[in-house]
């Protein structure tokens, strides 16, 4: 039976900080892609992934860039808005899976700040039950698409990289999993995923 592991943002949860710089720049879509040029905030949102605490991470940007200091620490004050909730496809997926005795892991990059208090304990998200097991970057200080996060997953599951499918939406997370054998699916939809999934002989009940 082939082992299922999941990305969660994106693919299981909605996240999207475009819904937060949509209302702070009036829907201006060239301000938002200026902000986010010029300050590279995607990169800080890397390292609070890889377990920098939001402060210390958002202060030292503001420094840096002190007329996007507002927007800068929306990214903590109004972190929340950003998550949209379930995928509910994809949640029917998982639990299909589940329901079939698929063995299933997330490999996430997720700050450590706000996975635990605002998803994994959230009664909203308890389809993560479902999981064997969830590994989350800022917990392991180390973020997708370094090889050694796929490595830790693997060896500590004592898992057989070439019986897995690793599901993630960014191409750059999948080229890890490739390289040590893994079987992967770009996930653009659950409609696609339910294909993809049955190419390689996954069954999926359908919805």
């Amino acid at each position: 039976m082939k082992i299922i592991i999941f990305d969660l943002g994106r693919v299981l949860i909605k996240w999207d900080p475009d819904v937060v710089y949509k209302k702070y720049f009036a829907n201006d879509l060239a301000k938002i892609s200026r902000f986010y040029e010029e300050t590279n905030i995607w990169k800080t949102n890397a390292e609070m992934d890889c377990g920098r605490s939001f402060h210390e991470a958002l202060t030292e940007l503001s420094s840096k860039f002190p007329s996007y200091r507002e927007p800068i620490h929306l990214w903590q004050s109004q972190w929340l808005e950003m998550i949209g909730g379930p995928i509910e496809d994809s949640v029917k997926i998982l639990k299909s899976l589940h329901a079939q005795g698929y063995p299933l892991y997330a490999l996430t990059n997720w700050a450590k700040e706000t996975f635990f208090p605002h998803i994994r304990h959230n009664p909203t998200y308890t389809f993560l039950n479902n999981f064997n097991d969830i590994i989350v970057s800022g917990v392991e200080r180390i973020i997708k698409p370094n090889p050694e996060i796929y490595k830790l997953l693997l060896q500590r599951h004592q898992l057989n990289p070439k019986n897995c499918i690793f599901i993630d939406d960014s191409q750059d997370n999948l080229v890890p999993a490739q390289n040590l054998g893994m079987a992967t699916i770009k996930f653009t939809s659950p409609a696609q995923l339910i294909k993809e999934l049955e190419s390689h002989s996954v069954s999926v009940i359908r919805f």
